[in-house]
């Protein structure tokens, strides 16, 4: 048995765009519709979500069926989170928050085996592993390994080139939500000031030679991020959706009561 491929660090490598989309429920059943579903990732939010490890297993294990790869995002760069749930299976680390190159070297130590790392060893039993059935887990688990440290707030911004520069980290992700509050413009995700960091950002990061992955704000679209050549582009999550269809069904609703003269009981 070998080390499961990841088929988004592999179209990454291919200069190919992947689309994808947030998983805030901690739903297994919802995480294997969307596996269906066709697309390139999907990200099973654990820092905003109210899921944990084991919320994080039971969604990769239901997306296993589909082709879309489970990206999990992490509360924090707490090395000993990250190593449970790369234990867990997770090939595709998503980690907020990361201000310093030094974060970033953490992070990468947390989910890789030595030379590489820090990982501590529980290959034996680990469903990382498949509980021991991969033998040469430790000598090719980093070559499937996808870590994504977010670029957050204006620090991060000033640290960008460096993060990315960091070995073992293979794509950054710009958030631009939280960027604007750390530049005192909470919710103003287009605002000039927060585009310039941005702009700044991206610079640094490509010329260190890395993807980046983001989500559309303000005045940019999934697709004006895509011909801006990012490679990577997280839009709408499952909460959302399913708030927006009962929404709208819950309106047509009204509006049949309304045209039918019944919206008002006796």
């Amino acid at each position: 048995m070998m080390v499961p491929k990841n088929a988004l660090k592999a179209r990454l490598a291919q200069g190919l765009p992947c689309f994808g989309t947030w998983l805030h429920s901690a739903s297994p059943s919802v995480a294997e519709m969307v596996g269906y579903a066709g697309l390139d990732f999907a990200i099973i939010d654990l820092e905003h979500g109210p899921g944990d490890v084991d919320t994080a297993r039971a969604m990769m294990q239901a997306m296993a069926a589909g082709g879309t790869t489970p990206m999990v995002r992490v509360p924090s760069g707490d090395p000993i989170f990250l190593k449970r749930v790369v234990d867990a299976g997770a090939q595709t680390l998503l980690i907020p928050m990361v201000d310093t190159a030094e974060e970033a070297k953490r992070i990468v130590d947390a989910c890789l085996y030595p030379p590489r790392g820090q990982r501590g060893d529980a290959s034996i039993v680990v469903r990382g592993s498949r509980y021991g059935l991969i033998e040469d887990y430790m000598a090719h688990a980093h070559e499937e390994m996808l870590i994504v440290p977010q670029i957050e707030t204006v620090a991060a911004v000033a640290q960008a080139g460096a993060i990315a520069a960091v070995a073992g980290v293979d794509m950054v992700f710009i958030g631009p939500a939280d960027l604007s509050g750390s530049a005192g413009l909470p919710g103003q995700t287009g605002a000039p000031e927060v585009e310039r960091l941005i702009a700044h950002a991206v610079a640094a990061i490509r010329a260190a030679g890395k993807p980046i992955g983001t989500v559309p704000r303000d005045g940019k679209s999934w697709r004006d991020l895509f011909v801006e050549g990012y490679a990577l582009v997280a839009a709408g999550c499952d909460l959302i959706h399913i708030r927006d269809a009962v929404l709208a069904q819950a309106g047509e609703w009204r509006r049949h009561l309304d045209e039918s003269g019944r919206s008002k009981h006796p």
